[in-house]
């Protein structure tokens, strides 16, 4: 069983001592910029320098989170950012676009990267993609089974690291656009505004099949009850999600995780008690716990329907309620006491809560008032524990954690008395005065240890010390004291010392044009959709939705090749392990046919059909954002990289290279290993007749649901097509091939839109929404 690391998420400076006290091995942080978490105070410039010396010091790593979507317009703000990172001496970057993968390989090379779970990584072929260019860490959707991060890295060879505690988002992250969609604030860009914590009704053919509630809203992972299998697993990096978390959750996760890790790594009876669980539970958790995927796939045990937010731990039960006074009587099943918090999460209303400030035991009743009406009956919360987080502060008020050195203190008389320290492989020898011959009071080698061991509030305690001291030997105090210190200094600057040994160069903006003359192109998914599109001449190829089933796709390409339109396959959003197994000798099959090439939607699908003769499309869904990433796509052979629909207006000027939009098209705004209708009568795996099942927010917006039962993940899709207006898309036609992507559309809806956009004479102007600019 290997040692793995502790990586703890950090937000501001105080919960990077709490981390650091309690027993992480590293820290994530971010700055104030380019990172996926922009609510949290994050750190200055001047502030991440404090915190890579802080953590240095301590024999702590810290990652720096570069893990967002990035702009052509910020690329010279960022490389400038990259620059400073990288003379900081950070450990390590973590990343989400490519782009920057591509800029720190021109720029950067002693800029370790690791791949952030925005990527999507979600196989074998993923990981090995991500591992060619350069990466040394991939972090693993968080979707994947223990049993499939097991293949991963067995046959990868590089550091992997999962998510072990904290909030799991309901969608793939880096394949969700809904909060985009609803209100620009992108969760690829570092502002989420969590739509999946919000109220959803469940509808089947638009009737509804369930009361409004949190459809979508997960609880968090906890794995502590497991790590000795996780550890057994080979994973090289535990990592605890919580960067806009308080303090004293991380010193609750982080203690808790450590206890657990030494625990499992001395081989010792892996138990963990109720107590420790407590401690996790009433710093935050939203209903309990789950194991998130690593034993099973999505399910509906992994929800919180009740409540998104923290509830804490059941205190009591309501037994009377007075609506006259608006006081209730709680039968108390644990002790309370000044400070607490309670809370009562009442049934399709708001949750009420009150503070408690007396002490109170378990057993007792107590009368607390409530401004709203309280179910008698009700479960009572105590969702702030005020002893417990003054507990979890002591651990991190005063610091303790210090690097161990050892000390070799070599004094002869007539030379300079040396001071030789040794730390985390770096060694420093001070000379002092010289040693003289005592002509009254000799400074003993007691008094000599005292003073030079005597190393206070520094970072540093002596582990290990030897000394050689003549018996009459004579120094001031004073100099000892002075070699002490400054033995430390230089001892401090070696383990902060970095340098970067490559010259640098100015940032050169990615200049190359396209190739090929602009298309427009149909993405369809029925033969009846395939027809219509046929019919257009402008319409010059074809992208269709493979669905697993190659008799059909047989059948259009053959109706493809006798209009003359090119035929692409278009693969599968997800395609875990299992599916390569199963397909991808058929993928690579299509290769013999008559196929114009595919179009893939994830870093594995490139490897599978990359060198098979084949041109090669990369996807909206993997966020193409800027120039630095077109070109690596280029560089790799793709044929055309389809941007970011996120990305519009100006944003789409100087993009360079053989590229396409999509101007129309009721695309996925979710991609989910959970399902709302597994493990219901409505799920539609070897069901023939197929509903609409659709999802209703609390503005009684439809939206509308979509599912791979093959690879059993589902897609949430715009509530309404993306239309970009006609206008627009005559100035994208001078540079950008155009797509239309048709998704559930009748034949009729089809033609509709098509002549919207390629008809004569007059137009019916197109219904549908649109992302604003995304911040």
């Amino acid at each position: 069983m290997k040692k793995a690391e502790l990586l703890a998420p950090v937000g501001k400076m105080e919960n990077a001592i709490a981390a650091i006290e309690n027993g992480a091995d590293a820290l994530f942080v971010g700055g104030k910029g380019f990172n996926a978490r922009q609510a949290a105070d994050n750190f200055t410039t001047d502030e991440l320098q404090d915190i890579v010396n802080y953590a240095k010091l301590r024999g702590v790593r810290v990652y720096v989170t570069v893990n967002i979507l990035v702009k052509q317009k910020e690329m010279k703000e960022l490389f400038d950012y990259l620059t400073y990172l990288e003379e900081v001496g950070v450990h390590a970057i973590i990343i989400q676009d490519l782009g920057i993968a591509h800029m720190v390989k021109r720029y950067f090379p002693q800029l370790r990267m690791h791949a952030s779970t925005q990527m999507s990584a979600h196989s074998i072929e993923d990981v090995l993609f991500l591992k060619s260019l350069g990466f040394k860490r991939v972090v693993l959707a968080r979707e994947l089974q223990l049993q499939e991060i097991q293949e991963i890295i067995k046959t990868c060879d590089i550091e992997v690291e999962t998510f072990v505690h904290g909030a799991l988002c309901y969608s793939y992250s880096g394949q969700c656009l809904m909060s985009s969609l609803i209100g620009g604030r992108s969760g690829n860009r570092g502002r989420c505004a969590q739509p999946c914590r919000m109220k959803y009704t469940l509808k089947e053919d638009g009737n509804a099949l369930t009361k409004e509630s949190y459809l979508l809203s997960l609880k968090d992972i906890c794995s502590v009850e497991f790590l000795p299998q996780l550890l057994e697993a080979g994973i090289h990096s535990f990592k605890i999600e919580g960067r806009m978390k308080s303090p004293e959750y991380v010193a609750s996760v982080v203690g808790t995780y450590r206890k657990y890790m030494d625990l499992a790594l001395r081989n010792e009876v892996y138990e963990v008690t109720e107590a420790d669980m407590e401690i996790m539970k009433g710093v935050f958790n939203r209903g309990g716990f789950s194991k998130g995927y690593y034993y099973n796939r999505g399910n509906a045990k992994m929800l919180t329907p009740n409540s998104p937010r923290h509830i804490g731990i059941k205190a009591g039960k309501v037994t009377y309620f007075a609506p006259k006074t608006g006081m209730a009587t709680i039968s108390l099943e644990r002790d309370l006491h000044p400070g607490d918090g309670l809370e009562i999460i009442r049934k399709g209303k708001e949750s009420v809560g009150t503070g408690i400030t007396k002490d109170c035991s378990a057993g007792s009743q107590i009368k607390c008032h409530f401004d709203y009406y309280v179910e008698p009956g009700s479960e009572v919360y105590l969702t702030k524990n005020h002893q417990l987080l003054k507990q979890l502060k002591a651990t991190y008020q005063r610091p303790q954690k210090k690097l161990p050195i050892h000390l070799s203190i070599i004094g002869h008389i007539g030379e300079p008395l040396e001071v030789h320290l040794n730390c985390e492989n770096h060694r420093v020898v001070y000379k002092g005065d010289v040693l003289q011959i005592a002509e009254n009071n000799p400074v003993t080698k007691e008094q000599a240890l005292k003073q030079l061991t005597k190393l206070g509030s520094t970072s540093f305690f002596v582990e290990e010390v030897s000394i050689q001291w003549p018996e009459d030997a004579y120094i001031g105090i004073s100099q000892l004291n002075h070699i002490r210190r400054e033995g430390i200094n230089q001892l401090e600057a070696a383990l902060l010392s970095h340098e970067v040994n490559h010259p640098y160069k100015a940032y050169e903006e990615i200049s190359r044009k396209a190739a090929i003359v602009p298309i427009a192109i149909c993405h369809v998914t029925s033969l009846e959709q395939l027809e219509a599109c046929l019919q257009v001449e402008e319409v010059t190829a074809i992208y269709w939705e493979w669905h697993y089933d190659d008799v059909t796709s047989r059948i259009a390409l053959e109706r493809c090749k006798a209009y003359g339109k090119a035929f692409y396959l278009n693969l599968p959003a997800i395609m875990k392990d299992t599916s390569h197994k199963a397909y991808n000798q058929v993928i690579k099959a299509w290769a013999e046919s008559d196929i114009e090439g595919y179009v893939v939607r994830n870093m594995g699908e490139y490897e599978v059909v990359n060198g098979l003769g084949k041109a090669v499309i990369i996807d909206y869904n993997m966020n193409v954002a800027n120039n630095e990433t077109i070109a690596l796509w280029q560089e790799r052979g793709t044929t055309r990289v389809t941007v970011s629909v996120e990305l519009v207006g100006e944003e789409l000027d100087g993009l360079i290279g053989d590229k396409e939009k999509i101007v129309y098209g009721t695309l996925p705004m979710m991609t989910s290993a959970q399902c709302v209708l597994r493990g219901t009568p409505q799920c539609q795996k070897g069901v023939k007749e197929k509903h609409l099942f659709e999802i209703e927010d609390r503005k009684q917006t439809s939206w509308r649901i979509q599912t791979d039962c093959k690879a059993c993940y589902m897609q949430i899709l715009s509530y309404e097509p993306l239309v970009i207006k006609n206008s627009e898309v005559q100035r994208l036609k001078q540079s950008f091939s155009i797509r239309l992507q048709f998704t559930n559309e009748t034949v009729e809806e089809t033609k509709a839109v098509l002549a919207a956009y390629f008809g004569t004479g007059t137009k019916e102007p197109l219904k549908g929404t649109g992302f604003k600019t995304v911040l």
